[in-house]
């Protein structure tokens, strides 16, 4: 499948016994999420596969989903990890310094002083601002995606640039 699907939520958990899903939004609206009618559901773009929406309920803490054919907590439980991905035609160009999570993911993460951090792992969505997970062998180091730092992100190029401040990535 793949190439042009977008991660919009992953599943964190389930929900009570007849196989409600807890989803971590990956949009910028909660709510976008209950439009949907079907998603592609898989580790990665590449091996999802398409899936029927039952219900979406938005909570004020949880995005709780239902999928057909996902009817008790055993089967739910199977696929928490997964993420959740729509087709290109079903999603909304971000805004202005906004990206797609999956435009950064893997992207090499460089300082302004030309050293290289690490790739970009996952994308932790935060309560005041995402947080990019940036991984350099056995190192993670957590980034604010903030425009204090964050000073130049290339989606086609796969790179990025980012102002460190002491303190803020362990050597």
């Amino acid at each position: 499948m793949g190439v042009n699907l977008y991660a919009v939520g992953k599943i964190v958990g389930c929900f009570g016994i007849e196989g409600f899903l807890k989803v971590q939004p990956q949009t910028h609206s909660r709510e976008r999420l209950q439009a949907l009618r079907h998603v592609f559901l898989g580790m990665t773009a590449d091996a999802a596969v398409r899936c029927d929406v039952e219900e979406v309920r938005v909570q004020r803490r949880n995005v709780l989903m239902k999928l057909v054919g996902i009817d008790d907590r055993t089967s739910a439980g199977k696929i928490v990890g997964h993420h959740l991905f729509v087709d290109q035609s079903e999603i909304s160009r971000p805004a202005e310094g906004s990206y797609f999570i999956d435009d950064i993911m893997e992207c090499e993460v460089w300082s302004t002083e030309g050293q290289l951090i690490g790739n970009v792992e996952d994308v932790l969505k935060m309560p005041g601002q995402d947080v990019w997970a940036v991984r350099n062998g056995a190192k993670l180091h957590l980034i604010p995606a903030v425009k204090e730092f964050v000073k130049e992100v290339d989606t086609k190029n796969r790179r990025i640039l980012v102002q460190l401040i002491e303190g803020l990535i362990e050597e």
